[in-house]
């Protein structure tokens, strides 16, 4: 069955117009019929099963036939990584770190960043693809580059990666679900880790190996979920 995403439903939603893009997608290319059923998510649990009842391509409408509320997941899997200079490595991170569950994506300005600004609207667009593949109903949180500094503030404690050498537990030692600090390519100063740990961050070993900032991160969120 379809999926649609539909920021704009809620559970008692009884009718709704798809927009102009995705009712010509339906009528279009999927080239559905009156009575055909299609899938709509909101992002926050919601799935609602839809009848079609008018197939006009600039503005497909549907009935709601069933509604269910999911249930939110019991624990927020938080990644906090500054964006690399080539953002389609970011970008393939998203994709398989909202397949794989992640719940809330910080974007860092650290010291050693080559990248600096972000294009959320596409961001957004990978995250809702990637949610509707993997039959999530809960779409990842995405927020703006935010200092490492600033970031500490709003979250005293959680878990660092970084290349230093220095005592570091291991993966499979994490027993919060707190957030991860991933840094950049150049890896985060020396004073970002000694601020992050005389918070209450503990540095974690992801490997052996020299990490590549998008590895890194997908590595520290199996840590987490697994």
């Amino acid at each position: 069955m379809a999926s649609f995403f539909a920021p704009e439903i809620d559970f008692y939603t009884k009718n709704y117009t798809l927009s102009e893009e995705e009712s010509k997608h339906v009528i279009r290319v999927l080239r559905k019929k009156i009575g055909d059923e299609l899938e709509l998510v909101n992002g926050k649990g919601v799935q609602l099963i839809a009848r079609i009842s008018d197939v006009n391509p600039k503005k497909c409408c549907v009935e709601i036939t069933n509604a269910v509320l999911h249930p939110k997941a019991e624990h927020q899997i938080h990644i906090a990584v500054a964006p690399t200079k080539n953002m389609d490595r970011i970008e393939w991170f998203l994709e398989k770190a909202t397949e794989i569950g992640l719940t809330k994506l910080t974007f860092l300005k650290c010291t050693n960043n080559e990248r600096n600004t972000i294009n959320l609207e596409r961001v957004q667009k990978i995250v809702v693809a990637a949610m509707k593949q993997s039959k999530r109903y809960y779409l990842p949180e995405i927020q703006e580059l935010i200092t490492v500094s600033n970031f500490i503030q709003h979250y005293p404690k959680g878990y660092i990666g970084h290349c230093y050498t220095s005592e570091k537990a291991p993966l499979k030692s994490m027993k919060e679900f707190l957030p991860f600090l991933i840094g950049p390519e150049g890896d985060f100063s020396e004073e970002e880790v000694k601020q992050a740990i005389e918070s209450g961050y503990i540095p974690i070993n992801l490997s052996e190996n020299r990490l590549r900032t998008e590895t890194a991160a997908l590595t520290a969120l199996f840590g987490l979920v697994y």
